[in-house]
């Protein structure tokens, strides 16, 4: 069993390999168009993720016709697929280009929340090209030290950790990441964090989500509160043509929480955080990963 799975790695290794070296060949803006055909081959193959597509969406959009719902889940693969090409081919990509490539707004925002001097959290999700995006907010004077799972496969994860890391970015793995975290905050540096996945009960708070009580992590509520750092969400919006948009939006402090006790006090911040992600998704449906379960988890009763 062991042989097999290490073969596996090593199968699934030398395909991204190939893939990484084709990309290179094919002309400048390609990557895309090889990205969407890619999507739609791999999501005829995964049935489980079309079905969860589709429910999420039915289940979220109550009021859309079906035609909007699959015009919507089409778009949504065809955006996984080229986001995730497009960031493959980044690693060939100078600053410079990441930069041209990229626009910012709202920069005075995380400006703002740095000038506080305790550390600063950037609350985003998955939404447009969040890689990409860490990338370039990594460009904006400081490094951006982002909270990570690792992949199952440790050869991709080498792949994908040296295109996260490959200016001036770190990275915290997720696991037992609280006291690095923590470290990171009271140097003053800048930790981003993505809270827009499924988690365990165990582990949940439970807050709307496009209508449905979400198991969502506390972790960013937790780490706010203790340590008075600013929360700034931030997505990577994504424009067409390999170019994307990176929004900074205006910080959340630990103050608009006060007033009640703690426990409240997290699902309050966890709420607000989870509204601010919610807000840029309604806007532009088809760039979030409607294809996670991300209300797998439910709560009792």
């Amino acid at each position: 069993m062991r042989s097999r799975s290490w073969a596996r790695q090593r199968a699934e290794h030398a395909l991204f390999r190939t893939v990484s070296g084709a990309l290179g060949l094919l002309p400048e803006g390609s990557a895309a168009a090889f990205g969407r055909w890619a999507g739609r081959l791999s999501f005829r193959i995964a049935r489980s993720r079309r079905r969860i597509l589709r429910e999420n969406l039915a289940a979220a959009f109550p009021e859309w016709s079906g035609a909007q719902r699959e015009r919507i889940a089409r778009e949504c693969i065809d955006r996984f697929g080229a986001t995730f090409m497009e960031f493959v081919e980044s690693a060939a990509l100078s600053r410079e280009q990441i930069e041209e490539r990229v626009s910012v707004e709202g920069l005075e925002h995380l400006q703002a929340a740095r000038r506080r001097g305790k550390g600063v959290f950037l609350l985003s999700a998955h939404f447009g090209s969040w890689e990409i995006g860490a990338v370039r907010a990594g460009l904006l004077g400081e490094p951006i030290s982002s909270v990570v799972r690792p992949l199952d496969n440790p050869l991709l994860e080498e792949e994908l950790a040296r295109r996260r890391t490959r200016f001036v970015n770190r990275l915290i793995r997720k696991k037992d990441a609280a006291r690095e975290i923590l470290r990171a905050i009271r140097a003053g540096q800048t930790v981003a964090m993505l809270i827009d996945q499924n988690v365990l009960a165990e582990e949940a708070i439970f807050v709307p989500f496009f209508g449905r009580l979400a198991a969502t992590t506390p972790s960013l509520a937790l780490l706010q509160l203790k340590t008075d750092a600013a929360v700034v969400p931030v997505f990577t919006w994504p424009l067409g043509g390999g170019r994307y948009r990176l929004v900074f939006q205006t910080p959340i402090l630990a103050a608009e929480f006060d007033g009640t006790d703690r426990s409240e006090r997290v699902r309050m911040a966890t709420q607000r955080y989870t509204a601010a992600a919610e807000a840029v998704i309604r806007e532009y449906p088809a760039a979030w990963l409607w294809m996670h379960n991300r209300w797998r988890t439910r709560p009792e009763n």
